[in-house]
């Protein structure tokens, strides 16, 4: 069985749970990207293991097209194990991103005594603004998006 196989599967499973997530996927080259505000994600089926396997981007997305981030940098998420369904890791996802946005949210509340909790401050600072460029720069896209169809339309 290949991944657009399984996709179609879990597909009933998938489609509400993306949308009601503010998440976005496509299959591009039988890899399955999925995209959400904060993060961009590709899993990948095993055929040999019947497993699928997920990789975290490198960087927040600044683009809406799913299709732009193919052949961007990823790194093995090791805290996942292989899965056999898609649906585990789009949870997985979705618990991963609410941890990091919170984070980012609450970086004024964290403590900044110490060396190493200076350090760590000064990370999740450098993400928040990283997010909120890339916040703006998917407003961007998407209204050039819009504008594209209207007049193609």
């Amino acid at each position: 069985m290949e991944i657009k196989e399984k996709l179609t599967l879990e597909e009933p499973w998938i489609g509400p749970y993306a949308y009601d997530n503010y998440m976005d996927y496509e299959l591009i080259d039988n890899k399955l990207i999925v995209l959400s505000d904060i993060a961009y994600w590709k899993i990948v089926y095993l055929p040999d293991w019947d497993s699928f396997v997920l990789y975290h981007g490198n960087g927040i997305p600044e683009d809406i097209d799913p299709a732009s981030y193919v052949d961007a940098d990823y790194h093995f998420q090791k805290d996942v194990k292989p899965s056999d369904t898609i649906m585990n890791l789009l949870i997985y996802i979705k618990n991963h991103d609410e941890f990091r946005s919170r984070m980012i949210a609450n970086v004024e509340a964290m403590p900044r005594r110490t060396k190493k909790q200076k350090k760590e401050y000064s990370k999740v600072k450098a993400k928040e603004a990283e997010y909120n460029k890339a916040i703006i720069m998917q407003m961007i896209r998407a209204t050039a998006v819009v504008k594209a169809s209207r007049i193609a339309g």
